[in-house]
């Protein structure tokens, strides 16, 4: 087994496209409701950063005019193109894509930020919206099941994954950071529950697409030879295979203030 490094430490995800797409769990409706009713109309453009397969971004197909996914990872912005040539996709980071100002509607984050620069982010997004346009950024961490799986989970991260968690998957959500913009409004911070029973291989394919997992596995000789036998302890720790499980996300809302000049001055205010 070779030793955790910066080599291997948050392994792309683009190696495991298909596995990432057909085991991490779609965004429940809900999210989609709040953002949409944050929205006041046009719905012209909506830009996705940390794009991936679209889990984000294909939730809002038929609501905008046009979609544009921002994803570095090329395997991974393959992925989506094949899955859904509806949405344009840029192969770039979100710190260096270029939109012209006051050119979208919405921005989204769906569990990405913490790969980013928040505040070089924030800002680039705030020039980006139009006004009264959303940043809607949506996450949460690694969800473990109560009870014997949960115990499983607890000694996989003691014994094997901690030592292969990239940095900035253990950073604070940055909320101060993006309540930080005058230019920028927070609408809502909530907290969406998510929850649903999966068998003991829908559970493990779940942990095969977390970045700790994956970069964990791929130091070892024979990758499916872990994840089978992981899955055979999630099936002795829950007989009954039914693992209840809460993918809990929060959901922060932004809207940018529009602008306005002071009569007689070149002083700008801006209001909600």
């Amino acid at each position: 087994m070779s030793a955790p490094s910066e080599l291997n430490l948050g392994k792309k995800f683009g190696e495991i496209a298909d596995t990432y797409d057909f085991f991490r769990p779609d965004y429940p409706r809900e999210i989609f409701v709040r953002i949409l009713s944050a929205v006041a109309p046009p719905h012209n453009r909506l830009v996705d950063l940390g794009v991936g397969t679209g889990k984000m971004a294909r939730g809002f197909l038929g609501e905008f005019s046009e979609i544009i996914g921002v994803e570095p990872d090329p395997a991974m912005a393959e992925k989506l193109q094949k899955l859904e040539p509806r949405i344009r996709v840029r192969i770039a980071t979100a710190e260096r894509v270029v939109f012209p100002a006051a050119g979208v509607d919405v921005v989204t984050i769906g569990h990405a930020l913490h790969w980013m620069n928040a505040a070089s982010v924030l800002s680039r997004v705030t020039k980006w919206l139009r006004p009264a346009g959303i940043f809607a950024i949506c996450g949460g961490g690694f969800c473990s099941p109560q009870g014997p799986v949960g115990e499983v989970v607890k000694r996989e991260f003691e014994e094997r994954w901690n030592a292969y968690r990239d940095p900035r998957t253990k950073k604070q959500f940055p909320e101060e950071v993006l309540r930080s913009e005058p230019r920028m409004s927070v609408l809502e911070l909530a907290t969406v529950h998510d929850v649903r029973m999966l068998t003991a291989a829908q559970y493990t394919g779940y942990c095969r697409t977390t970045s700790h997992g994956n970069a964990y596995a791929q130091s070892l000789h024979d990758v499916d030879q872990y994840w089978r036998h992981l899955e055979m302890r999630f099936e002795d720790a829950q007989p009954d295979n039914n693992i209840e499980v809460d993918f809990e996300r929060f959901l922060m809302l932004l809207k940018k203030r529009r602008e306005r000049r002071r009569h007689g001055s070149n002083a700008r205010k801006f209001i909600t």
